[in-house]
């Protein structure tokens, strides 16, 4: 049973290997054997690394010392390659119970295109509400032929004396092979 097993997984794999070299050679015996190419598209692809990133610079510095419950001011210098696009600037805080918004600070802001500057500032204020690192996210996007392109920035606000504790996502659980993981909760994606 065993030799008739070798021998069709033999003859299988030259069966396989004289119909590629025929499928390669266009069917004419005796020419060398083909160079195997990706396509266009699958060598293109291959040297993306990703989504494209959009050509937007942001820099940010933080003016005065953050206090809990006291504003703080944040200037931005946002620069871009496409000056002649306008660039739309949205804040973001994840969790009120770290950092808030006044009432009279925009959190969607469209800045004009460029033109003949280099750089455009901006300021958004925030009001801490614990000590600690907390975290204004920033996202900017400019349309293009391609589509929207956006760019993001976390930016990290001391606040205090005390050390900076990440903040748990889930809760720790044992893995069935003794490894200790954090359980993420599944969330609802609205319709």
């Amino acid at each position: 049973m065993k030799v008739t097993s070798r021998s069709t997984i033999v003859a299988l794999a030259g069966l396989l290997f004289a119909g590629c070299q025929q499928a390669g050679d266009g069917g004419n015996a005796g020419s060398e054997a083909p160079v195997s190419r990706a396509a266009p598209e699958a060598v293109e692809a291959q040297t993306s690394a990703g989504k494209p990133s959009a050509p937007i610079s942001i820099d940010y510095a933080i003016i005065g010392t953050p206090v809990v419950g006291q504003p703080v001011s944040i200037n931005l210098e946002v620069s871009s390659s496409l000056r002649n696009r306008a660039v739309t600037l949205n804040y973001r805080i994840n969790d009120a119970r770290n950092l808030t918004f006044p009432e009279a600070q925009a959190q969607r802001v469209a800045l004009a295109a460029f033109g003949d500057n280099d750089r455009v500032s901006q300021q958004v204020t925030v009001v801490p509400q614990r000590e600690g690192r907390l975290y204004l996210n920033v996202y900017a996007e400019v349309d293009t032929e391609e589509g929207t392109l956006l760019k993001s920035v976390a930016i990290p606000i001391q606040v205090g004396r005390a050390p900076r504790q990440p903040e748990a996502s889930g809760e720790p659980r044992q893995s069935p092979d003794g490894e200790t993981v954090i359980s993420l909760p599944a969330e609802e994606t609205p319709r």
